[in-house]
């Protein structure tokens, strides 16, 4: 079997989902002043926190337009599969992850613009940044670097150390405040800062949120926020004031919400339950970034397996998200990209899976790096397709 080379559309009955996005692009192209950015936030469950296809997507658009930087990082590892395209995280076990889907825990949605954060009440808490020399654009060629943080009642300080031996340079960072807050502090980088090491200073609690990393230089930024194993209505747990001001900080031309595979098991949720909050969750976005263009990536082809034949057929419920996500995406003016076309439509993953090579991985969910990389290659071209091709005749 071979890939399909097919072109995948963003769907956008409106003609104009991707206007403003296509609008920054120009604008940069035409007029790359130092310092300009184009910013893309890019959200997402697991193969969004894998960080392959919106790498690509990066990789594509700082080759065209500029590299404006890696953007944001988690600086402690989520989960024990963590991953980014231009860094390596190690952190040791003192370390609690805080997000809208666990069940246990803080539960106030002070999560950051990511909706995850890490924290800590021991003085051993470390976690260290490596820039990977595979990455396209990493961390070390950054100009800029800024720690997202929680400031709070009581909070403790955090040391960033940057570089080893002799020549390691450090900075301290309190976080205790007389109310809880989100603060974004830059930190200056020396001539050598890789590894990074965060730790906390003391046994008073520090919170995390993440970091950014940027250039100097006029280009984009693609902020890959993906948490394994989410749903889209977990946003709705984040704090709104404080996840709204971290976003429109970054004040993205596009906001991508690439979800709906974990959504597709919850056979107990009614999806008129699911059609609501993903109205709601669509309603934060364009309340905090109301002029930036928006695009939802449907799931991938997730497939049901029937274990007495042990045969593999389409999961009813995912076509149920997949209609309400274009439905939706239709009435808001939002593109839709259905990613379960890039595979060959509902019930062709099992041909990923025994493709030579391996396309997606046997659980019939994940794709390999190679299906990957194509995914960021199709969703490129669908997202820039009107951008390269002739302009749009809208009334």
């Amino acid at each position: 079997m071979c890939i399909r080379d097919s072109f995948t559309p963003v769907e956008d009955p409106s003609g104009r989902a991707l206007h403003a996005f296509h609008a920054s692009l120009r604008d940069l192209q035409d007029h790359p002043k130092e310092g300009k950015k184009v910013r893309v936030a890019f959200y997402g469950a697991s193969s969004v926190a894998a960080d392959r296809y919106p790498g690509y997507l990066r990789g594509y658009l700082q080759q065209r337009f500029g590299d404006g930087g890696v953007g944001f990082v988690t600086l402690v590892p989520l989960w024990r599969w963590h991953r980014h395209d231009a860094v390596r995280l190690d952190a040791n076990k003192h370390w609690k992850i805080e997000h809208g889907q666990r069940k246990t825990g803080k539960l106030d949605g002070y999560y950051g613009l990511l909706g995850a954060s890490a924290h800590s009440t021991h003085k051993r808490a470390r976690s260290t940044l490596h820039s990977k020399a595979s990455a396209v654009s990493g961390i070390n060629d950054s100009d800029s670097f800024a720690i997202q943080l929680l400031e709070q009642p009581g909070g403790g300080s955090l040391s960033v150390k940057f570089g080893t031996g002799k020549s390691a340079t450090s900075a301290s960072l309190a976080t205790a405040a007389e109310a809880f807050a989100l603060k974004t502090v830059s930190v200056p980088l020396p001539d050598t800062f890789t590894p990074m090491t965060i730790q906390a200073a003391s046994d008073a609690e520090v919170r995390i949120m993440g970091g950014i990393f940027e250039r100097d230089q006029s280009g984009v930024v693609v902020d890959a926020l993906g948490i394994g194993g989410t749903r889209s209505a977990n946003i709705v747990n984040w704090d709104v004031p404080m996840w709204s001001a971290a976003l429109r900080d970054r004040a993205p031309s596009l906001y991508v919400l690439a979800y709906g595979a974990n959504e597709s098991v919850d056979e107990d949720e009614p999806i008129d339950i699911y059609r609501e909050n993903l109205e709601a969750v669509l309603d934060r976005f364009a309340a905090a970034v109301p002029d930036a263009s928006c695009v939802l990536v449907g799931p991938v082809d997730y497939p049901l397996k029937d274990e007495e034949t042990e045969t593999w057929g389409v999961r009813p419920r995912l076509r149920e998200i997949l209609t309400a996500q274009r439905e939706i995406a239709a009435q808001r003016g939002c593109g839709f990209f259905d990613t379960s076309k890039l595979t060959g439509g509902l019930g062709s993953m099992p041909e990923w899976v025994a493709a030579d090579p391996q396309l997606a991985k046997g659980d019939h969910l994940h794709l390999t790096p190679v299906g990957y990389t194509h995914f960021g290659r199709v969703l490129s071209d669908a997202l820039m397709a009107d951008f390269d091709g002739p302009p749009r005749v809208t009334p």
